[in-house]
This record gives structure tokens, C-alpha cells and sequence, in this order.
């Protein structure tokens, strides 16, 4: 495995469809998005759908991530009888299904957001025998030798693809794709490409004692940003040294921040603002006494405003405590973070890294 900070191109972004998507897997609005493009698809293939008959299909996300407030999990299921499809939100009993399919709301995500139309279906296999291993499985039932159907189903998975988050592990190379995406499309937009024209500036996090499941070579976590007259780089790992500043920050302990990271501010309440304050004073380490870059130019912080609540939506929820002993003030689970039941056996980082490859 390459240093994070010079990792191979990833074969599950390359499978992806393009962009970072506007909805989290299952959600109400997700599902009504589901229906809209199940219902226009049964329209195309109405007629080689007529001797369906029934098919229940449900699909369930556990460990959904906290910000949306809802449950621990998050499902959709969809009810054929010939080409009429009824398309809703929640979870139904095994018995009352076709096929059921249940995995970590993470890694289904990223399964969902993987495109067929036009990407190579070797690249595509690779991406979804690497996500494969990554959560525990639970399914029920098959899908029918019906051809419409799964014509259907998988055009609804394109549609569906552009639309859904990912969900990656904070500060890897695929969670600094989003990053990228972000920053790089703002940077280009119309409203934002004068004010920044003039500047040069670099940005950089960096954290240590990384957990072995994200960062397997026992590199650093972390992500840079240079702004040069206009054009963005972003960079996943250690800061190039041509870019480094005498005074900058040394790195922090990875666990800590993680909780942080995932924080969606806008949508917190009261209480998760008071749980959060209490992790922090407990829990995240002084960095005070180092100066850090001068101060963010503000052309270019109206570029960087929405970086950290995007980011927050589309960080997975596992905690390296989860699989293996860390500091006690590190180790507690926090209502702010994620549900009380989330339950970390969906995710299989005690067993694999995040690229499906036996750990040690």
C-alpha cells in the first residue's frame, strides 16, 4: 500500500458517478427521489413488465449517520405488481419481502452510488468486490430471472446514483476526493473566481496515531489546499515541503478530531452544541501555543464557508475505538456523533482496511 499522501487512483471513485450527490441514502427526500425515477422508468418499460407479477424489494442502511436525527437506521422498500410499483420509506419484515438487503448505511452508500452507464464494468466489479468486504451483509430472498425488472432496477441506480452522498472515512484519500470536488467547483464558479485571482495561500490538517483499518501504511491523516492566483490544488495527506511554513501547526492525534469531523453544525440542537462543548474541553488537545498560517484571506474563506458541514454528511460513523483500545476521554460514544445503537459489528475494520485487504 502506497503512503496516503501518494495513494493510487481509487477504483470505488472511478466506478462512482460524477460529483458528491445532494441526498443521504434513504432519507424522506431520497425515497421521494427513488419514486419519481421508478415511476419514470416503469413508464418506459411498462410493457415488459405486465407479466411480473409481485416483487418486493427493501434495502436497509444501519448505523445512518446522526445529523438527520432520525433512527439508527434508514430503509426504503418498493412493491411491484406488473408494472405499478408503490415506493416507501422504512424497513419491512424479511417475510414480507422478495429480496431484503441490509449493510452499513457507509458502505451502502457508496454501493449506491456506484454508475453502470459508461464506466467500464471491470472498474465497476472492482469497486463492488472491494465495498463487498467492508460491511457485514445480511440478505434475504433473490431477485426474479425477469429481465424488464432488472433493466428497470438498474436504470432507477443510475438516476439514483448522481443524487445519493457518499459516505467515506475521514481524511483518507476518497473522503479528500469530496473535499476536492467542493473547493475546486466553488473556486471555478463565476461568483468566486476574481476575488481569488490575486492570492496565494495554503491550507493544511494533518493528524497522527492514525487507526490501522484508514491508513494501513501507518501514514498521517490529513488534507492541504493551495490557492495559486486562482487555481486550487488539494492534496490528501502530508503538506509537499515546498509548500510548508516554518511556523505551522504539528500534527494532532487523529481519534479526537474524528467526532469533531463529523459534526454538521447547521443541524445541530441545543443539546448536541452542549454534548459537543463537553467532548471538546475532555477530549480534543490544546494546539493554542502554535501560530498556524496568517489568517485566511476572506475571498477565500466565502470559498471554504460550507467545506466542513458537507464534509460532516458524507463522513462514515465508525470510531477507532470501535476496533481497539484508545485513550479512555477518546473511547466514549456521544449522542452529538451518532444513535446509541449504532452498532459497529456492521462494519468489518476489525478484519479489513478500507481497501478490502486483511489487516495484520
Amino acid at each position: 500500500m502506497m503512503p496516503n499522501g501518494s495513494a493510487p487512483p481509487s477504483v470505488v471513485l472511478a466506478a462512482m458517478a460524477d460529483g458528491i450527490g445532494d441526498l443521504t441514502y434513504a432519507s424522506p427526500k431520497w425515497v421521494e427521489a427513488a419514486r419519481e425515477a421508478l415511476d419514470a422508468a416503469i413508464e418506459k418499460y411498462s410493457s415488459g413488465l405486465a407479466d411480473l407479477g409481485r416483487f418486493t424489494l427493501c434495502e436497509v442502511g444501519h448505523n445512518a449517520p446522526a445529523y438527520p436525527h432520525s433512527a439508527p437506521s434508514l430503509a426504503w422498500h418498493a412493491g411491484f405488481e406488473g408494472a405499478a410499483v408503490e415506493v416507501q420509506a422504512g424497513e419491512l419484515p424479511s417475510e414480507a419481502c422478495d429480496l431484503k438487503m441490509q449493510g452499513d448505511h457507509s458502505i451502502v452508500s457508496n454501493m449506491a452510488r456506484i454508475q453502470y452507464q459508461d464506466r467500464d464494468p471491470a472498474v465497476v466489479a472492482a469497486a463492488q468486490a472491494r465495498l463487498k468486504k467492508l460491511s457485514r451483509w445480511e440478505m434475504h430472498g433473490e431477485m426474479p430471472e425477469h429481465k424488464v425488472l432488472r433493466a428497470v432496477l438498474r436504470s432507477v441506480h443510475d438516476t439514483l446514483a448522481v443524487r445519493t452522498m457518499p459516505r467515506f472515512v475521514l481524511m483518507t484519500p476518497d473522503w479528500v476526493s469530496t473535499a476536492r470536488h467542493l473547493l475546486t467547483t466553488r473556486a471555478m464558479s463565476a461568483k468566486y473566481a476574481d476575488g481569488i485571482k490575486g492570492l496565494e495561500y495554503t491550507f493544511a490538517e494533518e493528524f497522527t496515531d492514525t487507526p490501522r483499518y484508514a491508513f494501513p501504511d501507518g501514514s498521517n491523516g490529513g488534507f492541504w489546499v493551495h490557492c495559486d492566483h486562482g487555481l486550487i490544488t488539494v492534496g490528501a495527506g502530508t503538506l509537499p515541503k515546498e509548500l510548508d511554513w516554518p511556523d505551522r501547526p504539528p500534527p494532532g492525534p487523529y481519534t479526537p478530531v474524528l467526532l469533531l469531523g463529523r459534526v454538521v453544525n447547521r443541524a445541530m440542537t441545543d443539546a448536541d452544541r452542549a454534548e459537543r462543548d463537553a467532548y471538546r474541553k475532555a477530549a480534543w488537545p490544546d494546539r493554542s501555543a502554535t501560530s498556524g498560517p496568517p489568517v485566511m484571506p476572506p475571498e477565500l474563506g466565502r470559498i471554504f464557508m460550507p467545506l466542513h458541514d458537507e464534509l460532516a454528511k458524507r463522513t462514515s460513523g465508525e470510531m477507532p475505538a470501535d476496533y481497539g483500545p484508545v485513550r479512555p476521554e477518546w473511547s466514549r460514544p456521544w449522542r452529538f456523533d451518532r444513535h446509541p445503537e449504532y452498532d459497529p459489528s456492521w462494519v468489518r475494520y476489525d478484519r479489513v482496511d478500507i481497501y478490502g485487504e486483511p489487516l495484520a
